[in-house]
Protein backbone atom coordinates (compact mmCIF):
# COMPACT_ATOMS: atom_id res chain seq x y z
CA UNK A 1 0.00 0.00 0.00
CA UNK A 2 1.44 2.89 -0.78
CA UNK A 3 0.57 6.19 0.87
CA UNK A 4 0.10 10.22 0.21
CA UNK A 5 3.18 11.38 2.15
CA UNK A 6 1.84 14.67 1.83
CA UNK A 7 -1.44 13.57 4.63
CA UNK A 8 -0.03 13.45 8.48
CA UNK A 9 -0.60 9.92 9.01
CA UNK A 10 -3.41 9.24 11.58
CA UNK A 11 -0.66 8.01 14.51
CA UNK A 12 3.03 7.95 15.06
CA UNK A 13 4.11 4.73 16.18
CA UNK A 14 7.65 5.55 18.17
CA UNK A 15 9.93 2.27 18.75
CA UNK A 16 13.66 3.27 20.32
CA UNK A 17 15.94 0.32 18.76
CA UNK A 18 19.06 -0.89 20.96
CA UNK A 19 20.90 -4.41 20.20
CA UNK A 20 17.09 -5.73 18.97
CA UNK A 21 18.68 -7.53 15.81
CA UNK A 22 16.95 -11.15 17.06
CA UNK A 23 13.51 -9.71 17.84
CA UNK A 24 13.03 -6.53 15.53
CA UNK A 25 11.60 -8.59 12.77
CA UNK A 26 8.97 -10.27 14.76
CA UNK A 27 7.93 -7.14 15.92
CA UNK A 28 7.59 -5.08 12.70
CA UNK A 29 5.56 -8.53 11.16
CA UNK A 30 3.02 -7.30 13.79
CA UNK A 31 3.30 -3.31 12.94
CA UNK A 32 3.79 -2.74 9.21
CA UNK A 33 0.80 -4.42 8.41
CA UNK A 34 -1.49 -2.49 10.84
CA UNK A 35 0.20 1.11 10.13
CA UNK A 36 -0.90 -0.03 6.39
CA UNK A 37 -4.43 -0.38 7.57
CA UNK A 38 -5.08 2.91 9.67
CA UNK A 39 -2.44 5.45 7.92
CA UNK A 40 -0.27 5.10 11.01
CA UNK A 41 3.28 6.29 10.79
CA UNK A 42 6.65 3.99 12.50
CA UNK A 43 9.26 5.57 14.07
CA UNK A 44 11.92 4.00 14.41
CA UNK A 45 15.06 5.13 16.14
CA UNK A 46 18.23 3.35 16.87
CA UNK A 47 20.27 3.97 19.65
CA UNK A 48 23.98 3.51 19.09
CA UNK A 49 22.91 -0.49 18.15
CA UNK A 50 26.29 -2.96 17.40
CA UNK A 51 24.29 -5.53 16.34
CA UNK A 52 22.54 -5.77 13.09
CA UNK A 53 19.83 -3.57 13.81
CA UNK A 54 21.22 -1.10 11.46
CA UNK A 55 21.38 -3.47 8.45
CA UNK A 56 17.06 -4.13 9.82
CA UNK A 57 16.27 -0.39 9.50
CA UNK A 58 17.98 0.28 6.39
CA UNK A 59 16.32 -2.67 4.92
CA UNK A 60 12.41 -0.58 5.56
CA UNK A 61 13.38 2.93 5.35
CA UNK A 62 12.53 2.72 2.16
CA UNK A 63 8.85 3.06 2.86
CA UNK A 64 6.88 5.94 2.46
CA UNK A 65 4.88 5.71 6.09
CA UNK A 66 8.69 4.83 7.87
CA UNK A 67 10.88 6.64 9.30
CA UNK A 68 14.55 5.71 10.54
CA UNK A 69 15.97 8.28 13.21
CA UNK A 70 19.84 7.70 14.79
CA UNK A 71 19.94 8.78 18.66
CA UNK A 72 23.96 8.80 18.84
CA UNK A 73 24.41 11.11 21.01
CA UNK A 74 23.48 9.61 24.28
CA UNK A 75 22.37 6.27 25.73
CA UNK A 76 18.86 5.29 27.41
CA UNK A 77 15.31 4.46 26.43
CA UNK A 78 14.52 7.98 27.17
CA UNK A 79 16.44 9.91 24.90
CA UNK A 80 15.90 7.62 21.79
CA UNK A 81 11.62 7.66 22.92
CA UNK A 82 12.64 11.62 22.89
CA UNK A 83 14.05 11.78 19.76
CA UNK A 84 11.13 9.60 17.73
CA UNK A 85 8.61 12.13 18.85
CA UNK A 86 10.70 14.67 17.50
CA UNK A 87 10.41 13.16 14.13
CA UNK A 88 6.80 12.00 14.66
CA UNK A 89 4.35 13.89 12.43
CA UNK A 90 0.92 12.58 14.04
CA UNK A 91 -1.07 14.27 16.68
CA UNK A 92 -1.44 10.45 18.77
CA UNK A 93 1.56 9.32 19.42
CA UNK A 94 1.83 5.89 20.84
CA UNK A 95 5.07 3.42 22.07
CA UNK A 96 5.95 0.43 22.28
CA UNK A 97 9.55 -1.30 22.29
CA UNK A 98 11.24 -3.32 19.97
CA UNK A 99 11.91 -6.11 21.97
CA UNK A 100 8.03 -7.44 22.54
CA UNK A 101 5.14 -8.07 20.22
CA UNK A 102 1.73 -5.51 19.94
CA UNK A 103 -1.39 -7.56 19.58
CA UNK A 104 -3.03 -7.52 15.86
CA UNK A 105 -5.20 -4.33 16.27
CA UNK A 106 -2.64 -2.54 19.33
CA UNK A 107 -2.34 0.41 16.67
CA UNK A 108 -6.27 1.04 16.25
CA UNK A 109 -7.04 0.18 19.98
CA UNK A 110 -4.75 2.59 21.17
CA UNK A 111 -5.75 4.92 18.60
CA UNK A 112 -9.35 4.95 19.10
CA UNK A 113 -8.50 5.03 23.14
CA UNK A 114 -6.51 8.27 22.63
CA UNK A 115 -10.09 9.91 20.74
CA UNK A 116 -11.20 10.41 24.09
CA UNK A 117 -8.22 10.22 26.58
CA UNK A 118 -5.26 12.57 26.10
CA UNK A 119 -3.14 9.35 27.61
CA UNK A 120 -3.93 5.79 27.89
CA UNK A 121 -1.41 2.60 28.79
CA UNK A 122 -2.37 -0.86 27.96
CA UNK A 123 -2.40 -4.08 29.07
CA UNK A 124 0.83 -6.37 29.36
CA UNK A 125 0.54 -9.84 28.56
CA UNK A 126 3.41 -12.12 29.85
CA UNK A 127 2.26 -15.59 29.23
CA UNK A 128 2.89 -15.53 25.33
CA UNK A 129 6.51 -15.02 24.94
CA UNK A 130 8.19 -16.01 28.76
CA UNK A 131 8.21 -19.93 30.15
CA UNK A 132 6.17 -20.26 33.41
CA UNK A 133 9.67 -20.34 35.10
CA UNK A 134 10.51 -16.67 33.37
CA UNK A 135 6.82 -15.66 34.69
CA UNK A 136 7.74 -16.70 38.32
CA UNK A 137 11.31 -15.43 37.98
CA UNK A 138 9.79 -11.90 37.27
CA UNK A 139 6.46 -12.27 38.88
CA UNK A 140 2.80 -12.84 37.03
CA UNK A 141 0.86 -9.15 37.65
CA UNK A 142 -0.25 -7.94 34.20
CA UNK A 143 -1.61 -4.94 33.18
CA UNK A 144 -0.43 -1.27 33.91
CA UNK A 145 0.85 -1.00 37.84
CA UNK A 146 1.18 1.64 39.89
CA UNK A 147 3.82 3.85 42.09
CA UNK A 148 3.30 1.96 45.40
CA UNK A 149 -0.36 2.69 45.12
CA UNK A 150 0.33 6.50 44.62
CA UNK A 151 -0.21 7.03 41.06
CA UNK A 152 -0.74 4.46 38.42
CA UNK A 153 1.91 4.13 35.62
CA UNK A 154 1.71 4.26 32.06
CA UNK A 155 4.34 1.81 31.14
CA UNK A 156 6.67 3.17 28.33
CA UNK A 157 6.31 -0.10 26.15
CA UNK A 158 2.02 0.59 25.97
CA UNK A 159 1.26 3.72 26.04
CA UNK A 160 -0.58 6.26 24.42
CA UNK A 161 -0.83 10.28 24.40
CA UNK A 162 -1.85 13.19 22.73
CA UNK A 163 0.72 15.60 20.87
CA UNK A 164 -0.84 18.28 23.20
CA UNK A 165 -0.55 16.41 26.50
CA UNK A 166 2.81 15.53 25.83
CA UNK A 167 3.96 19.14 25.04
CA UNK A 168 1.86 19.78 28.21
CA UNK A 169 3.62 17.05 30.55
CA UNK A 170 6.75 17.19 28.89
CA UNK A 171 9.31 14.95 27.61
CA UNK A 172 10.51 11.76 29.28
CA UNK A 173 13.58 12.29 32.11
CA UNK A 174 16.99 11.62 29.71
CA UNK A 175 19.05 11.46 32.89
CA UNK A 176 17.15 8.19 34.03
CA UNK A 177 18.72 5.00 32.29
CA UNK A 178 15.58 3.16 33.89
CA UNK A 179 11.80 4.51 35.59
CA UNK A 180 11.74 7.37 33.03
CA UNK A 181 8.16 6.15 32.46
CA UNK A 182 7.26 6.37 36.29
CA UNK A 183 8.80 9.91 36.37
CA UNK A 184 6.84 10.96 33.34
CA UNK A 185 3.84 9.80 34.72
CA UNK A 186 4.15 11.42 37.94
CA UNK A 187 4.22 14.44 36.05
CA UNK A 188 1.63 13.66 34.29
CA UNK A 189 -0.33 13.10 37.62
CA UNK A 190 0.69 16.63 39.16
CA UNK A 191 -0.62 18.21 35.52
CA UNK A 192 -3.70 16.91 35.72
CA UNK A 193 -3.67 14.11 33.14
CA UNK A 194 -5.05 10.82 34.28
CA UNK A 195 -4.25 7.71 32.65
CA UNK A 196 -6.80 5.80 31.35
CA UNK A 197 -6.22 1.97 30.79
CA UNK A 198 -7.01 0.65 27.50
CA UNK A 199 -7.79 -2.94 28.44
CA UNK A 200 -7.62 -4.39 24.70
CA UNK A 201 -4.73 -2.85 23.77
CA UNK A 202 -2.41 -5.41 24.38
CA UNK A 203 1.31 -5.93 24.48
CA UNK A 204 3.02 -9.21 24.71
CA UNK A 205 6.06 -8.60 27.25
CA UNK A 206 9.00 -10.32 26.73
CA UNK A 207 11.55 -10.64 29.98
CA UNK A 208 15.10 -11.02 29.73
CA UNK A 209 16.03 -14.58 28.92
CA UNK A 210 18.81 -15.28 31.05
CA UNK A 211 19.79 -15.40 35.26
CA UNK A 212 22.31 -12.78 34.63
CA UNK A 213 20.30 -10.35 31.99
CA UNK A 214 17.50 -10.43 35.10
CA UNK A 215 19.58 -10.07 37.63
CA UNK A 216 21.00 -6.46 36.02
CA UNK A 217 17.76 -5.53 34.93
CA UNK A 218 16.48 -5.72 38.70
CA UNK A 219 19.67 -3.75 39.63
CA UNK A 220 18.50 -1.29 37.50
CA UNK A 221 14.83 -0.86 38.10
CA UNK A 222 15.71 -0.85 42.08
CA UNK A 223 18.66 1.33 41.55
CA UNK A 224 16.06 4.71 40.23
CA UNK A 225 13.26 3.98 42.67
CA UNK A 226 14.93 5.78 45.30
CA UNK A 227 15.02 8.90 42.86
CA UNK A 228 11.57 8.99 41.55
CA UNK A 229 10.54 7.99 45.05
CA UNK A 230 12.16 11.68 46.23
CA UNK A 231 10.57 13.24 43.93
CA UNK A 232 7.18 12.20 44.86
CA UNK A 233 7.33 13.24 48.44
CA UNK A 234 8.49 16.30 46.59
CA UNK A 235 5.95 17.32 44.29
CA UNK A 236 3.01 15.60 45.98
CA UNK A 237 3.76 15.24 49.86
CA UNK A 238 3.57 11.28 50.07
CA UNK A 239 5.96 9.61 51.71
CA UNK A 240 6.50 5.78 50.22
CA UNK A 241 7.29 3.42 53.59
CA UNK A 242 11.29 3.75 54.30
CA UNK A 243 11.13 -0.45 53.93
CA UNK A 244 8.87 -0.72 50.99
CA UNK A 245 10.24 -4.02 49.89
CA UNK A 246 10.04 -5.47 53.39
CA UNK A 247 8.15 -8.52 52.00
CA UNK A 248 10.49 -8.87 49.18
CA UNK A 249 13.82 -8.96 51.66
CA UNK A 250 12.08 -11.51 53.76
CA UNK A 251 11.33 -13.83 51.04
CA UNK A 252 14.87 -13.47 49.82
CA UNK A 253 16.33 -13.83 53.20
CA UNK A 254 14.21 -17.34 53.47
CA UNK A 255 14.96 -18.47 49.86
CA UNK A 256 18.53 -17.91 49.63
CA UNK A 257 19.64 -21.03 50.62
CA UNK A 258 17.74 -22.68 47.74
CA UNK A 259 19.87 -20.82 45.31
CA UNK A 260 21.08 -24.71 43.84
CA UNK A 261 17.72 -24.97 42.60
CA UNK A 262 17.19 -24.46 38.83
CA UNK A 263 14.13 -23.29 38.56
CA UNK A 264 14.38 -20.76 41.43
CA UNK A 265 17.20 -19.07 40.35
CA UNK A 266 15.37 -16.56 37.85
CA UNK A 267 13.41 -14.93 41.05
CA UNK A 268 16.37 -15.06 43.52
CA UNK A 269 18.33 -13.28 40.68
CA UNK A 270 15.44 -10.87 40.12
CA UNK A 271 14.43 -9.76 44.15
CA UNK A 272 18.27 -9.79 45.21
CA UNK A 273 19.37 -7.81 42.03
CA UNK A 274 16.30 -5.46 42.89
CA UNK A 275 17.03 -5.17 46.18
CA UNK A 276 20.58 -4.25 46.04
CA UNK A 277 19.45 -1.58 43.75
CA UNK A 278 17.60 0.11 46.39
CA UNK A 279 20.46 0.17 48.75
CA UNK A 280 22.07 1.76 45.89
CA UNK A 281 19.57 4.58 45.20
CA UNK A 282 18.55 5.23 48.33
CA UNK A 283 22.29 6.44 49.16
CA UNK A 284 22.51 8.19 45.84
CA UNK A 285 19.17 10.08 46.48
CA UNK A 286 19.61 10.12 50.00
CA UNK A 287 15.87 9.02 50.12
CA UNK A 288 15.50 5.70 51.78
CA UNK A 289 13.35 3.56 50.20
CA UNK A 290 14.22 -0.29 50.40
Amino acid sequence: MTMDTTARPTASIVMPCYNVGDTLNEQLERLLPQIDLTGAELVLVDNNSTDDTPALLNAIQHRDNVTIGRASHAQGAAYARNRGVDLARADKLLFCDADDLVSPRWVETMSHALSTNPVVTGTLDITELNSETQQAGRGTGQGPASFYGLFPIAHAGNMGVTRRAWDAIGPMDESLTTGEDMEWSLRAKTSGHNIVRADDGIVHYRYRQTTRALWRQGFLYGQFRPEIARRVHASLGQRVPRIAGARSWAWLALNSPRVVQRDLRPQLAWVAGNRLGHIVGSIRARFMVL
